[in-house]
C-alpha cells in the first residue's frame, strides 16, 4: 500500500497517499473541483486549466489533475485568484463555442458565475467536417479539451 501523509486543503488537514494527484485527493475529500479535460481512465491533458488550485509557495496556479500531492502541501481551492481563473476559463469557452449540448460545462460555468459577454466580439466560425463515415467533427462544439485525442491514443483505443 502507498505511503500516507498529511496535506492541508482549505485549512483542513487531510490524508494523501504517495502517487495521488491533488485532484484525486480533492475528489476523495468531496471538494468540488471543476474539470473539463480530465477523465479517470485517461492521461491528464492539462489543457483546460479548470481544475487549477493555489499551492502555497508556487507563483503560478497548478493543475490539480496532474500535480502529485506531496507531504505538507497547503492548497487553496476557493481563493479569489483560483475562482477568477476558473471563471475566466469558462467565460472564454462559452463566448467562443456552441455549448448547448454540454450540460455539465454549463452547470459548472453557472456555479462560477461565468459571464461570456466579458469576451464579446466576433466569434470564429469553425467548419463541420463530415469526411468520415464513422463520425462527424463539429468544431463549433469543440472546447479543445483533448479527451477525444487521449481516448483514441495509447490510453484506450490505440488508434
Amino acid at each position: 500500500m502507498a505511503e500516507a501523509f498529511k496535506i492541508h486543503v482549505d485549512g483542513r488537514e487531510v490524508t494523501a497517499h504517495e502517487g495521488e494527484t491533488i485532484l484525486q485527493v480533492l475528489r476523495r475529500e468531496e471538494v468540488d473541483t471543476p474539470t473539463l479535460c480530465y477523465h479517470d481512465n485517461l492521461t491528464p491533458a492539462k489543457a483546460c486549466r479548470a481544475c487549477v488550485v493555489e499551492l502555497k509557495g508556487s507563483r503560478a496556479l497548478v493543475a490539480s489533475c496532474e500535480r502529485k500531492a506531496e507531504p505538507g502541501m497547503e492548497i487553496q481551492t476557493e481563493s479569489e485568484r483560483v475562482v477568477n481563473a476558473r471563471r475566466g476559463v469558462f467565460e472564454l469557452l462559452l463566448s467562443q463555442n456552441d455549448t448547448d449540448t454540454a450540460p455539465t460545462l454549463a452547470l459548472q460555468a453557472e456555479r462560477l458565475g461565468a459571464d461570456p459577454s466579458h469576451y464579446s466580439g466576433l466569434r470564429y466560425e469553425r467548419p463541420l467536417y463530415d469526411d468520415n463515415p464513422l463520425f462527424v467533427r463539429d468544431y463549433e462544439k469543440c472546447i479543445l479539451c483533448y479527451r477525444c485525442v487521449e481516448a483514441c491514443g495509447v490510453d484506450a483505443q490505440n488508434t
